[in-house]
């Protein structure tokens, strides 16, 4: 009986000993944020997003592929990013990837212009 109890033990000290490096999550404490957006929208584009200190900025897209990298304060607890197009042609499309600390955040939000060919779209807010 003692011998099973030890051949049992023993084999759940290797099992549960030994970490798998998939275990890694992701960095979920970095502050630094990269908006990516690609597409074939030949309209005008505009994106608004939360500065590093915490103001908004709004600016003009000239071309596509567009990207933008900040690095936020730790006074901030959340970043937001909105897309904005018009004057493009109905179904034409851009696709917004969001990367936190390198890895991308949430699903790529994809924006398809309107029968007017235009579009407004927010992606959902990033909380630190």
């Amino acid at each position: 009986m003692k011998k099973l109890i030890l051949t049992i033990l023993t084999g759940l000290l290797i099992c549960t000993s030994c970490k798998k490096d998939s275990d890694k999550k992701p960095n979920t404490s970095s502050r630094v944020v990269r908006y990516e957006l690609t597409g074939n929208f030949t309209g005008t584009l505009f994106v608004a997003y939360t500065t590093a200190n915490g103001g908004t900025s709004n600016d003009e897209v000239t071309s596509l592929p567009w990207t933008k990298e900040v690095t936020y304060s730790n006074t901030l607890t959340a970043s937001n990013f909105v897309i904005v197009g018009n004057g493009g042609v109905p179904g034409q499309k851009v696709t917004v990837l969001i990367k936190r600390g390198g890895n991308q955040v949430g699903p790529p939000l994809v924006v398809t212009a309107n029968s007017s060919g235009a579009f407004s779209e927010g992606a959902p807010p990033i909380v630190f």
